[in-house]
């Protein structure tokens, strides 16, 4: 399987201390039994629900950390277009993890490109085609990476990040979007 996406290694310049800040410094957090810590950015200051059913959370916008404004500078110009989100998960350990999904909410602009940046723990991300969870591409995703998912991705493919099956340290990912407002 193509899966339309772009891999660049070495995109945050240092990495450790832009994880160490964040990891620090952000008002994260875990809600219920989510197996993940999570914070999010908007400059549209409305609520942003993710999630269906049971599993459903709404997230008001919270501030934009000077480490996460820098590095959504780097990716504008990577992409060469505006990002006004950035959702942030934490994952603390091997156990923590993310379910198959698209990035597909109304309010998020498919026209653009989604950047996720890896700080921290080197972990998989997991692409199949909607429907088809057999057909899987696996991309090693290291600290200081980004991976740009091309426009339109959202309708055609889902994406996870699996429990890890290895002890690993604790991994953030920055994933940036344009919203439509």
């Amino acid at each position: 399987m193509t899966v339309p996406i772009a891999y660049t290694r070495g995109f945050v310049a240092d990495p450790d201390a832009a994880f160490k800040a964040l990891w620090a410094e952000l008002d994260w957090e875990r809600r219920g039994s989510t197996p993940r810590r999570e914070y999010y950015c908007n400059d549209i200051p409305v609520p942003y629900t993710y999630g269906s059913g049971a599993g459903v959370r709404e997230y008001a916008p919270k501030a934009w950390h000077p480490v996460v404004s820098a590095i959504r500078a780097d990716v504008e110009r990577l992409v060469a277009a505006k990002m006004e989100v950035c959702f942030l998960n934490g994952y603390e350990n091997s156990r923590d993890h993310l379910g198959w999904h698209a990035d597909d909410s109304p309010e998020m602009d498919d026209e653009r490109a989604i950047v996720i940046v890896t700080l921290g723990a080197e972990r998989e991300i997991w692409f199949c085609p909607k429907g088809n969870t057999s057909d899987v591409t696996k991309v090693l995703l290291h600290s200081g990476s980004a991976c740009v998912m091309a426009p339109g991705m959202q309708d055609t493919h889902m994406h996870r990040i699996p429990k890890a099956g290895f002890d690993c340290g604790p991994r953030i990912s920055l994933t940036f979007r344009g919203f439509v407002a």
